[in-house]
């Protein structure tokens, strides 16, 4: 009797555990929603990083796989953290934002202002919100999506710290 109750403990322990994992993998997948951009350009300048913003659609598979196969694990990267600030804005979201120059707007709104129009669409840009490195559009080549977004971060970190010297 003693040892059917342990099993049957044990049995429900094992259950939730696997019931929560999903959810909590799901929590590691996210990335940051943009919503202080002037904030985040101050950030940028004292760290001296680009920052990469991330456009997707709630609906979007391609974009739930960018993230979960490449931005995040490049966001929690050794190698990735400290040179780009990494923010994700819903193309159809409503939700505002504070953009590069103070002024309130929604996601979509702000995603108008860059022209896009195919997700994931990934930006890196400068701290006044100018593009630092050619976008990068749709999710090309799985193979070397990496690639793709080493090199932008990379070519934003050269034309942000050659501004800088220039300055």
């Amino acid at each position: 009797m003693i040892i059917n109750q342990l099993s049957a403990r044990i049995c429900i322990a094992v259950i939730l555990t696997c019931a929560a994992a999903p959810a909590a993998a799901q929590i590691n997948t996210a990335l940051r929603a943009a919503d202080d951009l002037t904030a985040t350009a101050a950030q940028a300048r004292q760290q001296r990083v680009p920052i990469m913003i991330v456009f997707t659609q709630a609906s979007c598979r391609f974009c739930h796989t960018a993230k979960r196969v490449h931005l995040v694990p490049m966001k929690h990267s050794a190698e990735w953290r400290d040179k780009v600030i990494m923010l994700e804005v819903d193309v159809d979201s409503g939700a505002s934002l504070r953009d590069f120059e103070g002024k309130t707007v929604s996601h979509s709104e702000f995603s108008k202002r860059y022209n896009v129009k195919r997700v994931p669409t990934v930006i890196v840009m400068d701290d006044q919100g100018k593009p630092a490195a050619s976008p990068i559009v749709g999710l090309i080549s799985a193979d070397f999506y990496d690639l793709y977004l080493q090199q932008a971060v990379e070519g934003g970190l050269i034309r942000l710290r050659s501004a800088q010297r220039e300055n």
